[in-house]
């Protein structure tokens, strides 16, 4: 056990040192996610609308619980301002997506049984001014059409306009047009997805360290000194891939921390799931490093061979190109990262425990051969003339 430890420790200070696979195997994930998250993120937020109310008549308060009502808050996001001129200075400043100037004569217009119109403005962001515009638009469409009833009706059709504010909501329904179901992401947001596919991708990386450190150390034959040493050979072997795993939950903890608290990324809450899930990854990406480190011998060739296997894998399993593991069938099941990626997926949309637990069983079986296989093949990556 102090073997073990020994050798743990010193194979994690070695690794800290090695600042560029510290930014690789950190920061790159970090940079992918939200490059990625954000180049196919099709969800509008809502807009900042900046708004002045310069009527004083008697429909201001109806107009003000318009901009008040909860329904209309996943769509825009009203800010109350004291002039025209600040309301401007918002849009232009990009402090508002969107400016709105209700008038002073608007009461008297309604009253009088004319159409009316609010000043608007335009910021910068098209989608959002799409969506701002849709919900002044609905609202003051049913608004003219009393004003219009008022015409022909009398002043008993104004009767509890107020009290009908909040059905302009109703019927705006903002969304990406011409999004089809292969640039869907299923119930996740797009930063979400990628955020799992590179974790997944990233943990396997880091374990592939321990395979990289045991070749090295072969080919320096610092491995052959430690045999001779009164000490379990076992041990420091266990060790050094120790300190790999310990590399991949780090990697871990620092992408969920930091995507959590500085992208906004909803993990889901079942930590313990994910814990589970890295640690399987983290333990399959170790087994096929050193299963292919077995046969490679050097560590160029089995670099090479596992960039290539993983890049692959990532692929077919949708980690590229969003979804493409559902056009590819049963060959987008047969790796490490399909099984890794829809169990977290899982735990983020509140998907029914059983197939959670199915993707992480099967995950788990996929991570137990590979160990085996890497047990059994060992010998061919410590030794000289194994």
């Amino acid at each position: 056990m102090r073997t073990w430890w020994i050798t743990l420790t010193y194979e994690w200070i070695k690794m800290s040192r090695m600042h560029a696979l510290l930014v690789v195997l950190a920061a790159l994930p970090l940079l992918l996610i939200y490059l990625l998250g954000s180049a196919f993120d099709s969800e509008i937020k809502p807009a900042k609308v900046a708004v002045y109310n310069a009527d004083q008549g008697a429909m201001r308060e109806g107009v003000d619980a318009f901009w008040q009502g909860a329904d209309i808050l996943p769509y825009v996001r009203p800010a109350v301002l004291s002039s025209e001129a600040r309301v401007r200075e918002a849009v232009q400043g990009g402090t508002a997506d969107y400016g709105v100037i209700i008038p002073a004569d608007y009461s008297d217009k309604l009253a009088a049984g004319e159409s009316v119109s609010w000043h608007t403005f335009d910021g910068h962001d098209g989608r959002k001014n799409i969506a701002a515009h849709s919900i002044v638009r609905s609202y003051l469409s049913q608004v003219n059409m009393k004003a219009a009833a008022f015409k022909v009706l009398g002043p008993e059709s104004l009767s509890g306009l107020e009290s009908r504010h909040t059905d302009a909501a109703a019927l705006v329904k903002v969304q990406t047009l011409g999004g089809g179901s292969d640039q869907s992401f299923g119930s996740i947001s797009a930063i979400q997805y990628y955020s799992v596919a590179y974790l997944v991708m990233f943990l396997q990386y880091g374990g592939m360290t321990g395979a990289i450190s045991l070749l090295r150390q072969k080919r320096e034959g610092t491995l052959q000194r430690l045999y001779g040493i009164p000490a379990s050979f076992s041990a420091v072997v266990a060790g050094i891939i120790s300190g790999a795993a310990l590399l991949g939950v780090m990697q871990t903890i620092i992408i969920i921390v930091f995507t959590k608290y500085v992208y906004g990324v909803d993990w889901g809450g079942a930590y313990w799931g994910i814990a589970l899930i890295s640690l399987l990854t983290i333990i399959a990406g170790s087994g096929l490093a050193l299963t292919i480190a077995s046969f490679a011998n050097t560590v160029k060739t089995m670099q090479t061979l596992f960039n290539t296997m993983l890049f692959s894998m990532t692929f077919v399993s949708g980690g590229m190109i969003a979804m493409i593991q559902n056009k590819l069938g049963l060959i987008s099941k047969l790796n490490i990262n399909f099984w890794a990626n829809a169990a977290l997926r899982g735990l983020m949309d509140g998907s029914s425990r059983v197939l959670v637990w199915q993707n992480i069983g099967i995950l788990a079986a996929i991570a137990a051969v590979l160990a085996i296989f890497a047990i059994i093949r060992l010998p061919k990556v410590v030794k000289q003339h194994a």
